[in-house]
């Protein structure tokens, strides 16, 4: 059998690989993953990856608080100086 080197990428793959490169990967080659304990450590990197990814979006809304709070204070500063 000869086999396309590069078959086409269907429009449900974009989303797959997004969610996890690696496991999209090893299904374009033809060998997914059977063994349960790669499937736990695939829910455990992906459920690490979702709290980093909380984490960092909840710093940036801090980030961005506090830089309007110092602007704010910054501009009432500069408005009142005697």
């Amino acid at each position: 059998m000869n086999r396309d080197p590069h078959p086409p990428i269907r429009a449900h793959e974009v989303g797959e690989y997004v969610f996890c490169a690696r496991a999209w990967w090893h299904r374009r080659q033809g060998h997914p993953s059977t063994r349960e304990e790669d499937r736990r450590a695939g829910r455990r990197f992906h459920a690490r990856s979702e709290r980093q990814r909380r984490w960092g979006n909840r710093l940036i809304a801090v980030s961005i608080l506090l830089t309007i709070a110092g602007m704010v204070l910054l501009i009432h500063a500069l408005a009142f100086q005697p």
